[in-house]
């Protein structure tokens, strides 16, 4: 039973408090049954995302929420949404305090740089050579040369992908996320060690999201890589491992997964270039980076609340529909985070890293990925 109009609709105190949490502390959830969850008051905790999905289906306004004081709490239901409301009022209490204090560089020239790094091309001479050897992760993020050259980024599947195709792509993609994370400027006075968290516990999210987005952006079934190939969505096309018994990648359908729950939405959405650019940034701050130091939590909350700015200063729709937006670009990160966690042991990344040797760079990357605490 409703209660009362809560961010623009009427709603119980408990989904208020839910909705209000989630919006505050910018939390991403992962439906385990590809969104179709029912949402009704008995089981309304048994899935956070299809239950903040409801939530914006019906109306709740994201901005109304920021706009919401926490000074005068209202009643709440004492059930587990309830029970946290008060630890979140010092949060976001603290946060406005951050953004009213905080100096922030000019948001074209952010966007600016971000265009830059994604048209950065090596000299074409370089485009064919490897250097032979054998590199640990950070040497290889703060000199991808070892990694792959910056070669031209073509979205275009046009052919289906070869073995060879997808280590070339990872390879690729690697160099664009350090180029990219190395251009933060929040992160640059963080201790190393941390820096090192971030980048070996965010890659295989933001890889996940450069290739839908590039996916939706070309309409193939299947998907996109950077150099003109797509790993297609029709297993018996799928590239396979080398030898007598190679294996076919994307063995247990992670593939059509993402095309469900991630790349057909957004080709609903179509997206700019500079939401896809700053869209990547968020996916590489969204979630909590395991074992940093609270200092360095705090700068990656801060740093996440700016880029969501960035985000909305990119989208010229009315206010109403901004929100929207932006809400539905931030669910995508819970959809990105169950492909992470599903392709640790099935899609390309996890079996190419496991058939072709890439260094130890790529070890401490893929082991690090097997410990994840979250």
């Amino acid at each position: 039973m409703a209660l009362g109009k809560h961010y623009g609709v009427n709603a119980c105190n408990g989904c208020k408090g839910f909705f209000r949490r989630s919006i505050w502390k910018n939390r991403t959830y992962a439906c385990r049954y590809g969104g179709k969850c029912l949402v009704a008051k008995e089981q309304r905790n048994a899935c956070r995302s299809c239950r903040l999905a409801q939530c914006l289906t019906v109306g709740m306004n994201p901005r109304a929420v920021q706009g919401d004081t926490p000074d005068f709490p209202e009643p709440v239901e004492m059930d587990e949404d309830s029970i946290a409301d008060k630890e979140t009022q010092t949060d976001f209490s603290e946060k406005l305090v951050t953004k009213t204090i905080k100096k922030e560089p000019e948001k074209e020239e952010i966007i600016d740089k971000l265009r830059s790094i994604y048209s950065r091309i090596d000299p074409e001479d370089t485009w064919n050579q490897s250097i032979p050897g054998i590199y640990d992760f950070r040497y290889a993020f703060y000199h991808t040369e070892v990694v792959s050259p910056r070669t031209p980024l073509k979205p275009t599947a046009e052919r289906i992908a070869t073995l060879n195709d997808v280590v070339s792509d990872f390879r690729r993609a690697f160099v664009l996320f350090a180029d990219i994370l190395k251009s933060i400027d929040q992160l640059q006075n963080i201790p190393e060690d941390d820096k090192m968290k971030i980048a070996k516990s965010r890659f295989a999210a933001f890889y996940w999201w450069l290739c839908s987005t590039w996916s939706a952006q070309a309409g193939c079934n299947g998907v996109c890589y950077s150099n003109g190939s797509f790993h297609p969505a029709t297993p018996n096309e799928m590239p396979k491992t080398e030898g007598k018994h190679g294996v076919r990648i994307d063995y247990n359908g992670v593939t059509q997964k993402s095309l469900e729950n991630v790349v057909e939405p957004l080709k609903r959405m179509k997206l700019s270039d500079e939401e896809r650019m700053v869209g990547a940034v968020m996916v590489i701050l969204a979630d909590p980076v395991p074992n940093v130091s609270a200092k360095t939590d705090k700068i990656l909350a801060d740093t996440r609340d700016f880029y969501l700015e960035l985000l909305s200063y990119c989208i010229n729709l009315p206010e109403e529909q901004l929100c929207i937006r932006v809400s539905n670009m931030v669910l995508f990160v819970a959809s990105i985070m169950e492909l992470v966690h599903l392709s640790t042991d099935n899609i390309q990344l996890s079996d190419v890293l496991h058939v072709i040797d890439l260094g130890d760079w790529s070890t401490e990357l893929r082991d690090h990925r097997y410990r994840r605490q979250f």
